[in-house]
């Protein structure tokens, strides 16, 4: 039967757990590290060229802003590690493992926004070429 703790150390682990919550809350919830919105594409097929050239800044810039993200949610994991008092090794490879949680989600919604606009940008292409030879 496991030992009873006395109350002190009940409340210094209670303690401990509300602040490792607390820490683990913010970055999801964080101010400082936005996650851009993502832009509307436009329809490939039937958009003007004028369209498609606003479309692909918007396109790099959504993808810049993705990458700023991915750097400002590791600065601010590494400032909260760093304000964290002897964090265990559970709760230091916790917290990194919804790092790279956070860090995938956002390649991965790179990788699959950018594959989009490769397909408008193909659509186009195809729509001019058929009005061409029209």
């Amino acid at each position: 039967m496991p030992a009873l703790l006395s109350k002190s150390e009940s409340m210094k682990n209670l303690i401990k757990v509300l602040v490792v919550s607390a820490v683990l809350s913010v970055p999801a919830i964080s101010i400082a590290c936005d996650y851009p919105e993502r832009p509307k594409l436009p329809d490939g097929t039937t958009a003007a060229k004028e369209d498609m050239i606003a479309a692909q800044s918007s396109v790099k810039s959504f993808l810049a802003a993705v990458d700023e993200y991915l750097t400002c949610i590791e600065q601010e994991e590494a400032a909260a590690i760093a304000a964290m008092d002897g964090s265990d090794e559970e709760t230091l490879k916790r917290r990194d493992d919804l790092l790279a949680k956070r860090f995938d989600a956002a390649n991965e919604e790179k990788f699959l926004f950018g594959e989009q606009w490769n397909q408008q940008v193909r659509a186009y292409n195809a729509a001019r070429a058929a009005n061409k030879s029209e």
